[in-house]
């Protein structure tokens, strides 16, 4: 049984379906005879750059054709060899596996200088005409300069800007576009109904969305979802032949993010970890599927048009009720920066699980740990003082200490107590990291990776790997959290200053094309 594209492929124009600005011209040529040498089809594949060639040929050979008509008799001689691709005058070549110039001299240049055997022209069809070398387009220059009268040339491509400027000169342009969803739906209706088959409406807008304005791509999906050799096919069975891939993770991990759970997060990324998924592979699905909330953010439609299932479309409505753009433009950014990092990553899914703490605990909106972050603050800026002092000196000096993260002069004298040596502070630093993860997850995640260099006045020097873990734990915000837990933890107001462990001048580049999303190579 051929496949359907072959099957129910146009053979005139009026069953030539979505590029009438396109029929229109050639039919018109036909119609007044004037035919022009050469052509160049462009446009995606799929969308009948060569079926329209072939039409073309077919219809300016036609031996019954009378003078104003055009189409194709498809009864004669020439007509059925045509259809049937074994007319020796209709040659068609592809240029992606005959790319050299002795393929194009003998093939063509040769074959143009005879005339042809029993049709009015002889017609050279060149798919995929771009992948020609440069030597073999220009000896096909020079015959498509001066060529014989009875010559047409028809170049397809779907890579137009590789062709040489002196070829696309010397032909007449015509410029292929996908074809549109209702033109599709309709030919794909057609052909359901000769086959005498049922099809649900949902499994025809999984397959056209799939197909993304390749009619070929549709036609073979179709013919998939035919060869289970049922008589009805539902949105069940569609799943046979479209699995969801890996989608269940991506959406999964998103609703995670959204819903701020960063623990549930880790652990689809420690999922994907035991599984087969490829880092970058999982990180570039992860974009494309906030490409696709961005879209139906601003689009409401647009989901319709996908080919999710209506679970799967059901739940990522839910999940952009609690987004708006510009938070969906900054995952998408972070994303992509995380995704650069991967391949030269220590550990290859480190990057993502920082991009899982980072969306969950500050992209999408402020930690959920708010609420505990303020008691502490109410804790510690109560100072001890005499009644008569209550009501007439503020807590300035907790506040403007507060505010300046490193370790000055300043900051030393406000540590009037016990002074704390770099052994007691290693032991009790679990309980600091076990009351920063009720406050700041996203920050302990940093602290877990850095290491305690020296503790001098209560000031404590921490080494950190990167630069942006440094500019982090230093930010006004965060180095307020931090000293208040510290204080918690240890009675005294402690003290912390960041430094970059240092590195071989290898390490400093790569770190340094991390930071700007890139990578050495």
């Amino acid at each position: 049984m051929p496949t359907l594209y072959r099957k129910y492929r146009p053979q005139n124009f009026n069953d030539f379906f979505g590029q009438e600005h396109l029929t229109q011209t050639l039919t018109n040529e036909i119609k007044n005879n004037r035919i022009s040498h050469a052509y160049i089809f462009s446009g995606p594949r799929g969308v009948g750059k060569t079926t329209l060639a072939r039409l073309f040929a077919k219809a300016i050979n036609c031996q019954n054709r009378q003078d104003g008509e055009v189409e194709p008799c498809d009864k004669c001689n020439n007509c059925l060899e045509i259809s049937q691709s074994r007319n020796i005058d209709v040659m068609e070549m592809d240029a992606a596996s005959h790319t050299g110039v002795d393929n194009v001299r003998e093939n063509i240049i040769d074959n143009a200088q005879f005339k042809p055997t029993n049709a009015k022209y002889k017609v050279f069809i060149i798919d995929e005409v771009h992948m020609l070398s440069t030597s073999s387009f220009n000896a096909l220059l020079k015959t498509l300069e001066e060529p014989p009268a009875h010559v047409v040339f028809i170049l397809a491509t779907t890579e137009w800007h590789k062709i040489p400027a002196t070829i696309i000169s010397r032909c007449q342009r015509f410029n292929f576009t996908k074809i549109p969803r209702e033109i599709m739906k309709k030919k794909l209706k057609n052909i359901a109904k000769d086959e005498d088959i049922k099809v649900d409406d949902e499994v025809w807008e999984r397959i056209i969305a799939k197909s993304d304005g390749c009619l070929r791509d549709a036609e073979s999906l179709l013919g998939q979802l035919f060869s289970l050799g049922l008589k009805e096919i539902t949105t069940k069975n569609i799943e046979l032949v479209l699995p969801p891939s890996h989608f269940g993770q991506t959406l999964e991990f998103i609703k995670n993010i959204t819903n701020k759970n960063t623990a549930e997060a880790l652990n689809n990324i420690q999922d994907i970890a035991d599984g087969e998924t490829h880092w970058e592979q999982f990180a570039l699905d992860l974009v494309e599927f906030l490409r696709k909330l961005l879209i139906a953010k601003i689009d409401t439609d647009y989901l319709n048009t996908t080919d999710l299932s209506d679970e799967h479309k059901k739940q990522t409505r839910k999940i952009l009720e609690g987004l708006e753009v510009k938070k969906i433009i900054e995952m998408i950014d972070l994303t992509i920066k995380r995704k650069n990092e991967i391949r030269n990553s220590p550990v290859p899914q480190l990057p993502m699980e920082m991009l899982a703490v980072e969306l969950a605990g500050e992209i999408i909106g402020e930690p959920k740990e708010t609420t505990p972050e303020i008691k502490i603050e109410e804790k510690i800026a109560t100072p001890k003082k005499e009644p008569s002092e209550e009501n007439t000196e503020p807590i300035e000096t907790i506040i403007e200490v507060e505010a300046e993260p490193i370790c000055s002069p300043k900051n030393e004298a406000t540590s009037s107590g016990k002074i704390f040596s770099l052994s007691e502070v290693n032991d009790k630093w679990a309980g600091f990291l076990k009351e920063m993860t009720e406050v700041c997850p996203s920050l302990v995640f940093i602290l877990n990776m850095a290491e305690l260099k020296s503790m001098e006045k209560n000031c404590l020097e921490i080494g950190v790997q990167y630069s942006f873990h440094k500019e982090k734990l230093e930010q006004s915000q965060n180095f307020s959290i931090i000293t208040q837990c510290l204080k918690k933890v240890f009675g005294e107001n402690i003290r912390y200053k960041t430094v970059v462990e240092k590195k071989d001048n290898n390490q400093e580049l790569t770190d340094l094309a991390m930071d700007f999303g890139g990578e050495v190579i």
